[in-house]
């Protein structure tokens, strides 16, 4: 049953219905860079969460993996999974993902994602920065009246440790300091022993 509702909180929270990440007494900040020449197929395959903003829809919940796959339409297959250590109880969403604007002269990384059939017309999926290769940063904000706002935020890597590369760390801590409360954030195990392999 906490699989069940767990799934369904995260679907909630992914197509905007409820709150889900850190709310703050303010709007959606407007100053937010996203990568620029965005390459989607670049992007696909496997990614391991390292950090994220928590929720209550994701307490206790490591192991957390994505897989992006092409599909026919060149929409995108999303497949979440994650692992709960306390209990050993697993998710695994499946959604799918467009280019917020992908008819822009400078594709964007900005993405529409949804899952179980939802409607797919909220630019919810902002990919800062990656190098396609090692690591990945990715910010959410909807707006939650006039002064509130709702933000994920989530740092990925391409293998279950982040690279000791110190310009992919500088990276990622340049993003962390112009636009996250680092204090908020989680770290999520991915190297337990009983992680299972998604």
């Amino acid at each position: 049953m906490q699989t069940l509702a767990f799934s369904v909180a995260v679907v909630c929270l992914l197509v905007g219905t409820v709150s889900g990440g850190q709310v703050f007494n303010r709007s959606c900040p407007t100053n937010i860079d996203v990568k620029q020449y965005f390459e989607v197929e670049s992007y696909l395959g496997k990614w391991y969460e390292m950090q994220r903003y928590d929720s209550v829809f994701e307490e206790n919940f490591d192991c957390v993996q994505v897989r992006y796959t092409l599909n026919e339409d060149a929409s995108v297959q999303v497949s979440n999974s994650a692992y709960n250590l306390f209990n050993g109880s697993s998710i695994n969403a499946l959604g799918r993902a467009v280019l917020s604007f992908p008819d822009e002269e400078i594709v964007q990384g900005k993405l529409n994602v949804s899952f179980f059939g939802a409607p797919n017309d909220l630019s919810n999926y902002w990919v800062l920065d990656t190098d396609y290769e090692t690591f990945a940063v990715v910010w959410n904000c909807q707006p939650l009246g006039e002064q509130q706002s709702e933000e994920s935020f989530w740092v990925l890597s391409r293998t279950p440790t982040l690279p000791a590369d110190t310009n992919v760390l500088f990276r990622i801590h340049y993003i962390m300091r112009r636009y996250i409360d680092r204090s908020l954030l989680r770290f999520t195990s991915q190297m337990d022993d009983r992680c299972p392999v998604f």
